[in-house]
């Protein structure tokens, strides 16, 4: 066992020792008080659109991964989903771009469109998995039939000095204060718990949206 693990242990052993105590009325001084999680991680609405900036005017060699990101700050989608996504999940036409990231599909403005489009045209590893027209996952990976590697992406996002987590709570912040949030949730395949608590957090209107 380890330090942490056994740090994690004895302190379960005492909270149940006191909650044993106080439900005796042996003990009726001492209080344990829960302990709060930290702040959330937060770019500002400028970091923001600083980075979204950034990702679409960026280095041609970077491609997938300023795909990635702009998926990030625009959509609050995780990078683990994003690899998931499927060449399927995008649709063409000569008017719109929309793509597919929960139950109804969803614009896609210029120029990101457009950078989505090159993206697709150009992705990387294809050899990996016998060619455009046999592998399914819009970001492949180096091994045939595999989509990019979760570890591979956030380290090439970090390194470009993107926060993801900030990134995708500033997304979402963002977009509860424009949308309900349970059309929010529907959208972006989210749990609507996970958005009305983004709606709360961030004090906006949508906040006391009824569902």
């Amino acid at each position: 066992m380890n330090s942490a693990t056994e740090v994690k242990t004895t302190r379960h052993k005492i909270r149940t020792f006191f909650a044993w105590t106080k439900k005796s009325k042996i003990n009726t001084a001492v209080r344990l008080e829960n302990q709060q999680a930290k702040s959330s991680r937060m770019l500002t609405q400028d970091q923001r659109l600083a980075w979204i900036n950034e990702l679409l005017t960026g280095n041609a060699d970077l491609l997938p991964y300023r795909v990635a990101g702009a998926l990030l700050l625009l959509y609050a989608q995780p990078p683990t989903k994003i690899l998931a996504l499927k060449t399927t999940a995008i649709d063409f036409t000569a008017h719109e771009t929309q793509i597919s990231l929960a139950a109804e599909p969803i614009p896609v403005p210029e120029p990101f469109a457009g950078m989505l489009l090159n993206h697709l045209n150009n992705r990387p590893n294809l050899r990996a998995g016998g060619g455009a027209g046999a592998n399914q996952w819009l970001f492949p990976g180096h091994r045939s039939g595999t989509h990019l590697d979760p570890q591979t992406m956030l380290v090439k996002l970090r390194t470009m000095g993107i926060s993801v987590l900030g990134a995708r709570n500033s997304a979402l912040h963002n977009l509860v204060a424009e949308i309900p949030p349970a059309v929010v949730a529907q959208l972006l395949g989210y749990s609507h718990n996970c958005t009305q608590h983004h709606a709360q957090v961030a004090g906006q209107r949508w906040s006391r949206y009824v569902t």
